[in-house]
């Protein structure tokens, strides 16, 4: 009797292992066939697309570039049956500052790092896209944060973490005008 059990574990694994990677390979490219893609066709994927696992109410981030002469479009898609129908996504960048003046005795400035906030969805009816022109290069991180679905009666939900995907597109800066 225990062989059998045994045997039939050593299966139920080998049967389980493809599945199991199947799983996180569907979510590592979660953004390729979740998100749609710009009817432009002048825009081109960009390769700094990525999708990721997400927990319910903890924020996330993707830090990214983007270069000046280039337009820029970003969509975020989600699994809306465990993270709810929308999530909060903010663009932000970090500039360093300087703090306070260098002193006589230092030489050395001391800097921190402050967010700038480029755009943010709670502020443009929860939409998940935008689309900008980028006029100087800049690292921005998008920010990600999934409120969740709601729960039956109240009640919270078997499973918090269900995959993300942001989708980045690209395209030279069209030259309009005289």
């Amino acid at each position: 009797m225990k062989m059998h059990i045994l045997k039939l574990s050593l299966v139920l694994a080998v049967l389980a292992a493809p599945l199991a990677s199947k799983a996180q390979y569907s979510c590592s490219e979660y953004h390729k066939f979740n998100c749609e893609r710009s009817g432009d066709k002048r825009f081109s994927l960009n390769g700094q697309s990525k999708s990721a696992m997400v927990q319910v109410g903890k924020e996330t981030e993707l830090n990214v570039i983007v270069y000046r002469g280039q337009d820029y479009r970003i969509v975020v898609c989600h699994d809306r049956k465990i993270l709810g129908e929308t999530l909060a996504i903010r663009l932000v960048e970090k500039v360093r500052v300087p703090v306070g003046p260098a002193t006589a005795d230092s030489t050395k400035r001391v800097y921190e790092e402050v967010e700038k906030v480029l755009w943010d969805n709670t502020e443009h009816d929860m939409v998940q896209e935008v689309e900008f022109s980028c006029t100087a290069t800049k690292r921005i991180a998008i920010e990600v944060n999934a409120v969740g679905a709601e729960g039956r009666k109240g009640r919270k939900p078997e499973v918090d973490i269900a995959c993300v995907g942001i989708l980045i597109e690209h395209m030279p800066t069209p030259g309009l005008g005289f």
